[in-house]
């Protein structure tokens, strides 16, 4: 590409063609864009027409973000990494387990980008904390792959906050975020965070798990931050958590006996210091 061509492209994947960078992460095919409505909702785009897995769209900025419930995610102009990749799963279809992996890939890429330091939290079912400040999220949707609708997929938008927009956060966004380079100390770019995040997926995701392994229910209860904590269920399940199910579910004591929540959204039933902590928004690119 030459100069003059990189208008639409994000600043920090200047400099190559996204043919050079897709070789870069490993991926068969790699789009970048400056702006887009959704990652997830281009990437869906073309997988309907036929795509290989592990294909990637990234965009420099995102207008129609968004979490469960109709909630925005704000992912501003070239603050974060805004990224969505198709994952292939087993005939059976999308397992309960699928999320976690992922949510372990991208916790161990964030620890991976920093260098070390505090590790990074997993709130159930797809958010990802330092402290008790969100600093990702992600969303997996099951997808029938190609024009002939042949076999399944997941399509699995993943959002981080590298750094503070230039325009600011509302209050009330600001209080709960956390940005991975303020808490690092250093530069992270997004090229660098994504061939981390393209890795790590090839490790735990890929194929998309059909249930849980030892290893990964071992990564994801290091890292879980309901156990043990008394939380509200968005279908008024109330109880103490009580860590994950073998087919990737919540499982929370209740007077009744053990529930296990397969879907929908979990807050701390009682106040606490963060916002992140208790917001059922959780993101879908």
């Amino acid at each position: 590409m030459s100069p003059g061509s990189w208008a639409g492209v994000p600043a920090a994947w200047k400099g190559r063609s996204p043919e050079a960078w897709a070789r870069r992460l490993g991926v068969p095919l790699l789009e970048l864009h400056g702006r887009l409505p959704s990652t997830s909702c281009r990437l869906r785009e073309l997988v309907s027409k036929g795509v290989a897995p592990m294909t990637a769209i990234v965009a420099g900025a995102q207008t129609e973000g968004r979490g469960r419930g109709g909630t925005r995610w704000h992912s501003a102009d070239d603050s974060g990494l805004w990224i969505s990749l198709l994952l292939p799963v087993e005939p059976a279809g999308m397992s309960g387990a699928v999320p976690l992996a992922v949510g372990v890939a991208t916790a161990r890429a964030l620890e991976r980008a920093g260098g070390g330091g505090a590790s990074v939290a997993l709130k159930w079912p797809n958010d990802l904390l330092i402290g008790d400040r969100k600093v990702a999220g992600i969303l997996c949707e099951a997808v029938a792959l190609g024009p002939e609708r042949v076999g399944g997929g997941v399509i699995v938008g993943i959002g981080v906050n590298l750094r503070l927009p230039r325009g600011g956060l509302p209050p009330d966004l600001l209080s709960a975020a956390a940005f991975l380079e303020e808490v690092r100390g250093r530069d992270v770019t997004e090229p660098e965070l994504a061939r981390l995040l393209v890795e790590e997926l090839q490790r735990w995701a890929h194929p998309a798990p059909s249930a849980l392994s030892p290893g990964l229910r071992e990564e994801w209860e290091a890292r879980d931050r309901l156990r043990g904590a008394r939380v509200l269920c968005d279908r008024g399940v109330t109880g103490m958590a009580r860590g994950i199910s073998e087919d990737g579910g919540l499982e929370v004591a209740c007077p009744g006996g053990v529930v296990v929540v397969r879907s929908g959204s979990v807050r701390l039933a009682a106040p606490g210091a963060s916002p992140a902590l208790h917001s059922t928004s959780t993101f879908e690119s």
